[in-house]
């Protein structure tokens, strides 16, 4: 992969997966297997992306504590020892020195997932770290901007201090394309808020629940339509995936246009699907990375690979603990994407399938 450098900033977390055959009992012993993997949005898409051979830069939240220096690495195994990127993440300042690196709990049973995740953490000692490190960055082509459990509203007094707005502008200011795939911490502050900050990214990509929640106004959900429109709008890209019923994708310029990636079922190879959407995240990047331009080929393609990606994600525990070489990977994509390439709808068509998702997955309000 020779594209441009990638930036990735978000979260980093010890995750240990607990797997379970059978519903767990409260207030019963259950008999389970454990695993200790690693996690957290900015990690997932750095080991996906380091293992496909692109040349990444991690902006990570992690402490200089037994785990963060785990994965750190973790990060490093797929570093060429005498590349730049090997450099800036065995530095000592690649650590957040006051930071407790997080460490999650994830209870898998069947399809079904519950998450537990420590939060200890009660100062936003990212931001300050960010603004110091992102200045060791050059050459950047594209900045993924991933979950930052630090933005939420109890630890930030105003807007100035959110690392996401301050990554927003650095980019943006340096003309680079800007991927964002928002978390809780984010998502919570509500369309409104953002709005403004939305029409200097190129990309947002959200789940189904995620996007109604964040649009959600007077405590109604909109439609799936006016949340489309909304984006279009602002003149950004996006794309909205919808669990096991596969992901839409929606295009600056294309107001009545949707794009629509049909699901793709493992059957038995399905194992859990922690990390599909930062998976989608980096496939889409990996294809599409410094590229603003892009047409509707380029877009269709680029939703085909991280539907790829994402699959494959489903195939092992945790959300990057089974990372594809690009050989493996391109393999993989060929096998899964024959036969079912993204479609575009339009207009009436369009609106029926956006109806009909709309009925499908119900949010209360």
């Amino acid at each position: 992969m020779t594209k441009g450098d990638i930036a990735v900033i978000g979260g980093a977390n010890i995750e240990y997966i607990v797997k379970s055959k059978s519903d767990i009992v409260k207030g019963s012993k259950n008999l389970v297997d454990i695993e200790e993997l690693y996690g957290g949005s900015g990690l997932n898409y750095a080991l996906r992306l380091l293992a496909y051979g692109a040349s990444v830069y991690p902006l990570v939240y992690i402490g200089d504590d037994s785990c963060g220096r785990n994965i750190q690495k973790t990060l490093l195994k797929y570093c060429d020892p005498l590349s730049l990127v090997h450099k800036f993440i065995s530095s000592e300042n690649f650590f957040i020195k006051e930071l407790t690196t997080i460490r999650s709990i994830i209870v898998t049973h069947g399809q079904h997932r519950t998450i537990l995740t420590e939060d200890k953490n009660n100062q936003n000692f990212f931001f300050l770290f960010l603004k110091s490190q992102i200045l060791r960055l050059d050459n950047i082509s594209t900045v993924v901007i991933g979950h930052i459990h630090n933005d939420k509203a109890e630890l930030n007094q105003d807007s100035l201090s959110l690392s996401t707005i301050f990554a927003i502008k650095y980019f943006s200011d340096e003309k680079r394309v800007i991927y964002c795939n928002f978390g809780s911490a984010q998502i919570e502050y509500g369309y409104e808020f953002w709005k403004e900050h939305l029409k200097s990214i190129d990309f947002l990509q959200l789940n189904i629940y995620e996007a109604k929640h964040f649009f959600k106004c007077d405590k109604k959900s909109p439609s799936l339509l006016f949340i489309i429109d909304s984006l279009i709008s602002l003149g950004i890209s996006g794309v909205i995936t919808l669990d096991k019923f596969g992901s839409i994708g929606f295009m600056k310029g294309k107001k009545r246009t949707i794009f629509m990636a049909r699901p793709i079922e493992l059957g038995e190879e399905f194992v859990d699907s922690t990390g599909a959407g930062d998976a989608y995240c980096s496939g889409m990047v990996s294809s599409l990375n410094g590229n603003k331009n892009f047409d509707e080929d380029d877009f269709s393609e680029a939703m085909e690979i991280a539907r790829s990606w994402a699959v494959y994600a489903c195939k092992s525990y945790g959300g990057a603990n089974s990372c594809p070489s690009f050989n493996v990977m391109d393999k993989f994509h060929k096998k899964v994407n024959s036969g079912n390439e993204v479609l575009q709808y339009h207009d009436d068509r369009m609106i029926d399938i956006i109806t009909l998702i709309d009925s499908t997955f119900m949010v209360q309000d």
